[in-house]
């Protein structure tokens, strides 16, 4: 991915938001709306498309960024759930909050992979057909632990 020119993709949301996905140059991706561009490591991406051609890796790395503009109203929604209940609950320490950013991006991953999924279910299993399953199972364990850290935060009974 890292030898390609930058590249920048347009795409309205179902909400009506025009979002703006740019891969590169280098390691780096920038997503936003507007003037707003957020500049962020494609973790993810680079875990999960570990062993493709680097074209495929750049088309899925567009989706799945893509995925993150479609899924944030529900994104948005959990976090104000998560904390809303760490607030009352009496969770809200340096730690615990570490921890609530840390779940909230976990679900925002796997939430935007999952879309991936289940838009295109035929499509994902021969994009990734004789792709080694590895990278795929580290990214769902852990991102679905690290997902559930911030609701153990907030339910756990405190000491």
């Amino acid at each position: 991915m890292s030898n390609n020119p930058p590249e920048t993709h347009h795409r309205k949301t179902w909400f009506g938001v025009t979002a703006r996905v740019t891969i590169g140059p280098g390691f780096m991706h920038r997503a936003g709306i507007g003037r707003i561009a957020i500049p962020h490591p494609p973790a993810a991406n680079w875990l999960l498309r570990q062993g493709m051609p680097g074209d495929l890796q750049r088309r899925l790395s567009f989706i799945h960024e893509f995925a993150h503009f479609q899924t944030a109203p529900v994104v948005l929604a959990c976090m104000t759930a998560l904390f809303t209940l760490a607030f009352l609950r009496n969770r809200h320490g340096f730690a615990e909050i570490l921890i609530l950013l840390a779940s909230i991006q976990a679900l925002w991953e796997i939430l935007s992979e999952g879309l991936m999924i289940l838009e295109a279910p035929a499509a994902y299993r021969a994009w990734y057909g004789g792709i080694p399953l590895w990278p795929r199972i580290l990214f769902w364990t852990i991102g679905s632990l690290v997902a559930a850290a911030g609701w153990l935060v907030v339910f756990t009974v405190a000491p």
